[in-house]
Parts: C-alpha cells; structure tokens; sequence
C-alpha cells in the first residue's frame, strides 16, 4: 500500500461545529445540527477564533507591510480604508527602516508611551531610528521619531511585521484561518465554549477543558520562533 502524496487536507467551519457537537454527545454520528444549533455556533467559533488571538504570536500570523513615509509626517494610522490600508496589526513586532537605494536596513527601537510621552520636540526631522505603535479598536496609530523629512521621504520605506488578527468565519462553509495542527484544538474548544448552553455536568466540562488545553498547548508549542538567544548590555542613548 502507498501513502497519498498529499497533504492539503482542510476542513470547514460545519465540521468543527458537527464535532463539537459530537464531543457534548448532543449530535450522533452522521448527524447534522439544526439552524439554531449551526448560528449558535458559529458565534460562538468566530469569539473562541478572536479570544486566541490574545494567545500570542504564532509564526504563521506574523506578516510583513511596506509602507511609505510622507514629509513632515510622524504618525500614520493602519487599518483597513485608513492612511496605511492594510488590517490593523495587533502588535508590530519590528520595524525596519530601509534605504531604497542601498536596500541597507535600520532596525527602529520600539518604544513604550511613556518613552515615547518623554521624547522631547516630536517634531524634530531626521531620519526615524524609533517608533511607537498604539493600537485601537479598529486602528492602530503608528508614531515614529523623528520626524521625516522629504529626503527621508523620498529614500526610504518602513517593512512592518506585525501579528495580523485572524479572519472571521463569515460562512460556515468557510475554511478556518489557521494550519491544519490547529483543527483539532479548535473543535475541542468550540466544544468547552458550548457545554454550559447543552447542560453539560461541571465534572464533565472541567474533563474536557483538561482534554482541550493539552491540544491547544500542542498546537501553541509547535508554533513559537526556534532560535539563539543573546543578552548584552544596551549602549544605545537614543
């Protein structure tokens, strides 16, 4: 006997919801929910996908954007239809300031709101060697320092890279936004989400929180960055 060959297997948002259902033993084999079962559930799915993203930063959500900079301008606002028109970014975890000639890159030193509070005149010109990113509720404003001005403007760009949030199931036909090791830890925790409205006993339901947080730490574990780690003393005065 062979294998495959392939490993594109996917799934939908129904059959998370059917195997939660499955795992509660409100749904039998073959089955399929009602409606109101099926609308239940995908609300609840779309709030377990975004409760998650506060989870961390998976390397398969962390995304790069180019953005331009404007003369005289130290603040750009990201989100969708705004000045930098890409989803707002939950967190930015570096910025690099690349010339577009010599394609040399600045890493930008992130900044707190209290360092960034502290900074003197804002809006002083040079080339930005520092940022701060203040996200909202469907924006983020990004500020960088110092101010460019338009030989900044016109020679270099920013490269973002930034946790994206993770997309809604708007059908339940729709394909989750997450690799194929997540499949099971989200069946699981749609099934947690959904035990109090099906009546499930507390033993019960504490048995599969247990169950799903193996699952899910699997899941989380296999997606974290793999690398060397240095310590130094920061020199830098800026």
């Amino acid at each position: 006997m062979s294998t495959s060959g392939s490993a594109d297997y996917s799934t939908s948002a129904l059959n998370i919801i059917k195997r939660a259902l499955r795992l509660l033993g409100v749904l039998p084999s073959g089955g399929s929910p009602t409606t109101a079962q099926t609308n239940d559930a995908m609300y609840a799915l779309n709030t377990l996908a975004k409760s998650w993203m506060a989870d961390g930063m998976p390397l398969w959500a962390i995304k790069s954007y180019t953005m331009s900079l404007t003369d005289g301008v130290n603040s750009y606002r990201i989100g969708d239809s705004q000045t930098v028109n890409t989803p707002k970014p939950l967190k930015i975890t570096q910025v690099l300031n690349r010339n577009i000639t010599s394609f040399v890159d600045i890493p930008m030193r992130g900044l707190t709101r209290q360092e960034y509070n502290m900074l003197g005149n804002k809006t002083v010109e040079g080339n930005p060697i520092q940022y701060f990113y203040d996200p909202q509720r469907n924006y983020g404003d990004l500020y960088v320092f110092p101010t460019p001005s338009s030989v900044e403007a016109a020679g270099n760009t920013l490269i973002l890279f930034y946790q994206r949030p993770f997309e809604d199931f708007d059908s339940n036909t729709d394909e989750p936004d997450f690799p194929q090791e997540w499949f099971d830890a989200l069946a699981y925790g749609l099934a947690c989400r959904l035990a109090p409205e099906y009546g499930i006993s507390l033993q019960d339901r504490k048995q599969l929180w247990q169950e799903m947080t193996i699952i899910k730490q699997e899941a989380l574990n296999f997606g974290l960055e793999e690398g060397s780690m240095f310590f130094q003393r920061d020199f830098r005065n800026w």
